[in-house]
């Protein structure tokens, strides 16, 4: 039997179990298969060998990446946690930069920026093996991101050994809040970093209306970005004050599956205890399927 897992959770377990029925049992939505099924947390939001490095003349690594995840998403679970125990809107300053850096982790290792990235390699023709793609995007990934987590507190590091980009942007001139629905109600999907809106110029080609589905948005333009936390649970970070106020669970559901690119998920009980929102599910779920044709390129998760 092989010591290391195989399943490659790119959605954090620990947040997914917010959103499950006892059990770890969820409900999961795959829009574009038109599927609908019963599943567990440890069966959803992951690839087999997913974050597994191949380097020529060696065993797989199928365990570094994994352990410096892990190690990212253990100091955002404890930072969720007092969040969860709390009443305040507010996100304290000391709970930030650990989801900061979350935030940072889920937008780089997102499966379908993955697939775009790899189809361009491929596009290239350079003679890549599958394996040998997935390396360059995991190292991408680390020394983006896991790197300077590692370095963040060393201050006798170079600044921009121990910079991300992301977390930099969320840490300076946003507004952070959190959103804790009475009745609960949230759901989870395959991206928890849903982007919506935008306070900048955006490209003409695309429509307005794609900015909802993290379409035409990114580091340099995006309005808001909302980050499910649980079924009672939300986090949202933006540039525009007053936004936080004017948000409600169906909005939130809606950017949830807006951005999602393979799954949306909740628990067993999810649809009888909310019936309006689910119907609003069924009505946004149709929408993706309508509009994602024309952004997936051939993505099927």
């Amino acid at each position: 039997m092989s010591s290391h897992p195989k399943k490659h959770h790119f959605v954090p377990q620990f947040l997914l179990h917010r959103f499950s029925g006892p059990g770890g049992q969820l409900i999961v939505h795959q829009y574009m298969h038109g599927r609908q099924f019963t599943s567990s947390v440890i069966n959803v939001g992951h690839r087999k060998y997913g974050h597994s490095l191949y380097w020529p003349g060696r065993e797989p690594d199928h365990s570094s990446m994994e352990s410096a995840m892990a190690a990212i998403e253990g100091e955002a679970a404890t930072a969720v946690k007092r969040l969860a125990v709390g009443r305040h809107r507010a996100v304290p300053d000391e709970v930030r930069r650990p989801l900061a850096w979350l935030i940072a982790l889920q937008y780089q290792r997102s499966r379908f920026l993955m697939h775009i990235l790899a189809s361009k390699v491929r596009a290239k023709d350079v003679g890549l093996s599958d394996e040998e793609i997935q390396t360059g995007l995991m190292t991408h990934l680390n020394a983006a991101v896991l790197h300077p987590w590692r370095l963040r507190g060393d201050h006798d590091a170079e600044f921009k050994d121990r910079w991300n980009a992301l977390v930099a942007l969320l840490l300076m001139g946003t507004h952070w809040s959190c959103y804790r629905p009475q009745q609960g109600g949230l759901l989870v999907g395959d991206n928890l970093v849903c982007l919506s809106g935008s306070t900048g110029s955006t490209s003409q080609d695309i429509p307005r209306a794609f900015l909802d589905h993290g379409i035409g948005v990114g580091l340099e333009n995006f309005r808001r970005v909302t980050v499910p936390l649980g079924d009672d649970l939300a986090l949202i970070v933006s540039r525009v004050a007053q936004d936080a106020s004017r948000l409600d669970v169906a909005s939130l559901n809606r950017f949830t599956v807006f951005n999602s690119r393979e799954f949306i998920a909740h628990s067993p009980t999810w649809a009888e205890e909310h019936p309006a929102l689910a119907s609003d599910l069924q009505s946004s779920l149709q929408r993706q399927r309508l509009v994602a044709p024309a952004f997936l390129e051939n993505y099927s998760g």
